[in-house]
C-alpha cells in the first residue's frame, strides 16, 4: 500500500528526513488544539493550561543546555521537550540538560521507533544514575515507558507509532483535516523506520555509508532486544560501543556459563564479508573445563548460520577460529532484498540459534 505522494516526495528528495518528521509534529501542536492536549497530557499538565503550550523547534536559549527538537512553553516556563531519535546516538545534554531546564511538574518525551525503546531506556536510565537525577527504573505504562527524575519531573520513551494514536485518540469529534495530516506523518514514520531495518544485497555487498550506518546500528538495537526478551539470556551492562583494537558498538549476554558478546562491527564490514553484525566469545573467559565443549558449539553455529536462508552469504570469505584463539567469532546473517519483517524474523532464528548452541553447554558442566 502506497504511504502517499509526500511521503513519496520526502523519501526521494529530502536528506534530512529524521528533521522533517519533528518539524511535522511542531506543525501539528502549532495549528491543532487537539494535538496540544495529547502532547500535555504527556506531562500531566493541567487541562486548561494544555491548549495555551506554545510549541517551537530547534529552540536554543542562552541559559539553556543543548538544542532539543521540540520545546513547550507556558508562561517562559519549559513544560515539555520532545527529542525524535530514529537512529542518532545520545548528545552530551540528553537526558540531563534537558531535564536540568524543564520546570517542576514538567517532562522530556524521546519519540523513536519501537524496537529501539528498550536499549534506548537503558542508556537513559544510566546517564540519569549516573547524574544523581534519580535512582529508578522506567516503568511500562501502556504504551509509554516512564521513569520519575529529581525536581518532580518525568523522563519518557515512547514510539512514534504510539504518540500519533494519542493524539488521534484524543480528538473530541473526527477531524477530517488532522487525521489526513496524521495519516501522512504516520506513514513517512512508517517509511523511515522501515528503511532502517530493509536491507538490499547491494547495501550488504558495499559495506560502510552513511545510510547503511544507522541501518547497522538499529539491526544490532533489534538483536539485542530480541536477546533481552529470552529467558535463557542475561544481559551483562548496557550496549555501548567500545574500542579494542578495533570499534565495536557490543552488547553482552550471559548465557548458561557462556559469555557471549552480538553487535555491529564496522571494521569487518565488506564485500567479502558481507554483514555487520557479528557475535564472539572470549575463550579466556571460559572455564577451562568448558573449553572443548564451547568451541565445538561455536564450530557448529558458525556452520549453521553459514547455511541460513539469508544474502549474499555466498560472498561470505571467513575462517573459524581454533580453539588457541583469543576470540571465537562468526558473522551473523541479514536477510536481504527482503521486507522489514523477514529481516527481523531472521534475526528472531538468529537468537534462538545461539541461544540453543550455547545452552548446551551449560547441561554438560560437571555436578560440584
Amino acid at each position: 500500500m502506497s504511504s502517499g505522494l509526500l511521503v513519496h516526495l520526502v523519501g526521494q528528495f529530502v536528506k534530512d528526513r529524521e528533521r522533517v518528521a519533528t518539524e511535522a509534529l511542531t506543525y501539528l501542536a502549532q495549528e491543532y488544539p487537539t494535538v496540544r492536549q495529547a502532547l500535555g497530557a504527556l506531562a500531566h499538565l493541567d487541562p486548561e493550561v494544555r491548549e495555551l503550550v506554545a510549541y517551537r523547534s530547534e529552540v536554543t536559549d542562552r541559559e539553556a543546555e543543548g538544542r532539543p527538537d521540540i520545546v513547550g512553553k507556558h508562561h517562559g516556563r519549559r513544560l515539555l521537550v520532545l527529542e525524535g531519535k530514529f537512529w542518532a546516538p545520545l548528545t552530551a545534554s540528553q537526558p540531563c540538560g534537558y531535564l536540568r531546564d524543564v520546570s517542576s511538574g514538567g517532562a522530556v518525551v524521546f519519540l523513536c521507533p519501537g524496537p529501539r525503546i528498550p536499549t534506548l531506556c537503558d542508556e537513559l536510565e544510566a546517564r540519569i544514575h549516573a547524574e544523581a537525577l534519580g535512582q529508578g527504573r522506567f516503568v511500562e505504562n501502556s504504551d509509554l515507558r516512564s521513569m520519575p527524575v529529581t525536581g518532580n519531573k518525568s523522563l519518557i520513551v515512547m514510539s512514534w507509532v504510539a504518540i500519533l494514536g494519542r493524539i488521534e485518540d484524543a480528538a473530541p469529534v473526527p477531524d477530517g483535516r488532522l487525521a489526513y495530516e496524521l495519516d501522512q506523518l504516520r506513514g513517512f514514520v512508517n517509511l523511515l523506520e522501515t528503511e532502517l531495518v530493509e536491507w538490499s544485497r547491494e547495501e550488504l555487498q558495499a559495506g560502510l555509508s552513511h545510510t547503511t550506518f544507522r541501518k547497522a546500528v538499529q539491526t544490532a538495537d533489534l538483536l539485542f532486544d530480541l536477546l533481552n526478551r529470552e529467558e535463557r539470556a542475561t544481559r551483562q551492562g548496557h550496549p555501548r560501543w567500545e574500542d579494542n583494537g578495533s570499534v565495536y558498538y557490543r552488547s553482552r549476554f550471559r548465557v548458561g556459563q557462556v559469555e557471549v558478546h552480538v553487535g555491529f562491527e564496522p571494521e569487518q564490514w565488506k564485500p567479502t564479508f558481507p554483514t555487520p553484525v557479528t557475535f564472539g566469545i572470549k575463550s579466556d573467559d571460559v572455564p577451562d573445563d568448558l573449553k572443548q565443549s564451547v568451541h565445538h558449539a561455536y564450530i557448529k553455529i558458525v556452520d549453521r548460520l553459514r547455511a541460513a536462508d539469508s544474502a549474499p552469504v555466498e560472498q561470505l570469505s571467513f575462517t573459524t577460529s581454533p580453539l588457541s584463539a583469543t576470540w571465537w567469532w562468526g558473522p551473523l546473517p541479514i536477510a536481504a532484498n527482503r521486507p522489514a519483517e523477514d529481516t527481523k524474523l531472521l534475526l528472531a532464528t538468529t537468537a534462538r540459534d545461539l541461544l540453543d548452541a550455547f545452552t548446551i553447554t551449560e547441561r554438560q558442566v560437571p555436578s560440584p
